[in-house]
């Protein structure tokens, strides 16, 4: 439905009736993210993060299943109230892990986003200033369009610009 709107809109520019040249360009957002140098520093930055926790997360698995194999072989040899306490602890354990696990899987989605958002900012104001110095109409996000003239994309003009700001401003930690 977007794209219906999107068509729509261009067909109706007055741009010719002001005596212009309609010129579109695209972006894609997702390749200026990641082959940005900023990008490939936050996703490096975010894969070592990632590692460790998952690791913290792998050593507390390989405890609980020690654990689990151990209460199977020895429960025969409780008494059962014995047996019972063992087991509860077991299982809080266990589900202190499941939660510990789906808590890390949910600060790591929080701090991708943040990362994302903080970089698409940004762009946002280069993209601005490679519209206006190259005299585009508009910019467009390449996602949405269904084809485009390959000529029309100003992605790498985009990252080169913002890696040039990003390596000026030695704001590497934003």
């Amino acid at each position: 439905m977007n794209r219906v709107w999107l068509v729509l809109l261009l067909m109706l520019l007055p741009a010719p009736a002001w005596g212009q040249e309609l010129k579109v360009g695209f972006v894609h957002l997702q390749k200026a993210i990641s082959q940005s140098e900023r990008g490939k520093s936050a996703r490096a930055q975010f894969q070592a993060s990632v590692k460790d926790k998952e690791a913290t997360l792998l050593k507390e698995q390989q405890a609980i299943e020690k654990e689990q194999r151990d209460l199977q072989k020895q429960g025969v040899l409780m008494k059962e109230s014995e047996r019972a306490k063992a087991q509860l602890r077991f299982q809080r354990r266990l589900r202190d892990y499941e939660r510990d696990k789906r808590d890390m899987q949910e600060e790591l989605a929080l701090r991708e986003r943040e990362i994302t958002d903080g970089i698409l900012k940004d762009l946002q104001k280069i993209i601005s200033e490679v519209g206006k110095t190259g005299k585009f109409t508009m910019i467009l996000e390449r996602s949405q369009l269904l084809y485009t003239d390959k000529g029309t994309d100003i992605t790498d003009d985009v990252i080169k610009l913002y890696d040039e700001r990003f390596r000026n401003t030695g704001d590497k930690d934003r």
